[in-house]
């Protein structure tokens, strides 16, 4: 058995250039911690990253026929601070569920920041 000295935390980046699929995935991510009864969460919606793409139209002499294009990513981070070793096992399930069912174009990001100093086994 492990004895938890400290807070350990646990990042969650989400990360996406489509809207409504990052939202719908959020509110999974919502119902999911509401079923496994954590509250001890913080969310952080970072600001959205614009990228701008130019293209010429024709590679020859018409350099001022451009073609830009431009790529929004949405990015939210999901903080837990563990305490004990129930909330540390759900919020793994939780992990792994999300691990297995991920939509094809979002992006997720697993930190684990272990304050631990020492571990004792009893």
């Amino acid at each position: 058995m492990y004895i938890i000295k400290d807070n350990i935390t646990i990042n969650i980046y989400l990360q996406s250039s489509d809207k409504i699929t990052f939202t719908n995935y959020q509110n999974k991510l919502k119902s999911l911690l509401k079923i496994y009864n954590i509250k001890n969460y913080t969310i952080i919606n970072l600001p959205k990253k614009i990228k701008r793409y130019t293209i010429l139209r024709s590679p020859h002499v018409y350099k001022k026929s451009l073609e830009t294009y431009e790529e929004i990513i949405f990015t939210a981070n999901y903080r837990f601070t563990i305490k004990n070793k129930a909330t540390y096992s759900s919020i793994f399930y939780i992990i792994k569920f999300l691990k297995y069912n991920i939509p094809s174009n979002i992006n997720i990001t697993f930190k684990l920041k272990n304050n631990v100093k020492t571990n004792l086994l009893q």
